[in-house]
């Protein structure tokens, strides 16, 4: 069995085409429709080609991403599916290689497969739908969103938006209002005045995304929210929350204590200067056996010394 056109378009769809190599939200370097150096076929095609391993900045055309796309769904991702549950109908079939084309071969032993292949369909969807929403230890909406869409196409044989299209065509989206939304929560978090978080793609969010783009090398400056902007967005948040949250925790318990009627500002300063001090102390009586031998001998050189004539 083939994954069907439709099928195509909804995994394509939720990947999204990017044609530069670029870092996803795990950290592993991805191009085209999601490929990776994981992937067994495309890692032999790109070595075949290139000579070396993928890394961030590689281009690669659409073109050449829709004929991979197809030879990974036929030679790597659709076998394990037909071997492990042999008899699913055609939308079954299309939804269960979009979970392993997401999160690789073992998906097909968890609960979610299991059910399934004991004929049990709605929990299976129950399951799928709560299954493989993480990735870098954080849960992302793209990836509760695809589950829940693929557990729709298991048990209804719905493709939802991703019923038209193909690669070929350029028309797919994958929720780009969702995604815009969350761009623009990202950049009014990093400072880059977006707008409202409204997922409307207007000027100030265009000029933001551009700002963005450039201050991020080797992002794509276009002004689009790509899954490349939006993996470097992701990361950017991770990376500046613990340092952005220790700042506003400072700044809302000095507010605090400014409103709270006492002159905090000189017992903090006093608090200061007692801590210094007990630093001092503390490392005197750590050191006190080489002060104490210093300083006799000091006294010894003061007394040996010949006193002066007046």
């Amino acid at each position: 069995m083939r994954v069907s056109e439709k099928g195509v378009a909804f995994i394509a769809a939720h990947e999204g085409f990017v044609s530069r190599g670029y870092l996803d939200p795990a950290g592993v370097v991805t191009i085209g429709y999601g490929f990776t150096m994981r992937s067994r076929v495309f890692a032999s095609w790109w070595l075949k080609q290139h000579g070396s391993p993928l890394k961030v900045g590689d281009s690669l055309s659409r073109e050449e991403a829709n004929r991979l796309l197809l030879t990974l769904l036929d030679e790597e991702y659709g076998p394990p599916v037909e071997r492990a549950l042999p008899h699913l109908d055609q939308t079954q079939f299309d939804a269960c290689v979009s979970v392993v084309y997401n999160l690789g071969p073992r998906a097909l032993t968890w609960k979610w497969a299991k059910a399934l292949k004991a004929g049990q369909d709605t929990l299976a969807a129950q399951l799928l739908a709560k299954t493989g929403t993480t990735a870098g230890g954080r849960r992302l909406p793209g990836l509760v969103r695809r589950r829940k869409d693929e557990a729709d196409l298991l048990l209804d044989g719905s493709y939802g938006s991703f019923a038209s299209g193909s690669p070929a065509t350029g028309s797919l989206s994958a929720d780009f209002d969702q995604a815009l939304k969350l761009a623009q929560q990202h950049l009014a978090h990093l400072g880059y005045r977006p707008g409202s978080a409204d997922g409307l793609d207007g000027p100030k969010t265009r000029h933001a995304v551009l700002a963005f783009q450039r201050d991020h090398p080797p992002l794509a400056i276009d002004g689009r929210v790509g899954p490349a902007t939006l993996s470097a967005l992701q990361r950017k948040i991770e990376r500046g929350t613990s340092h952005r949250a220790s700042g506003l925790t400072c700044a809302g318990t000095a507010a605090a204590l400014r409103t709270s009627g006492f002159d905090w500002e000189r017992v903090l300063i006093a608090a200061g200067v007692v801590l210094a001090l007990s630093l001092l102390i503390g490392l005197a009586w750590r050191y006190r056996g080489k002060l104490f031998t210093w300083a006799r001998r000091k006294a010894s050189v003061i007394h040996l010394a010949p006193a002066e004539s007046h």
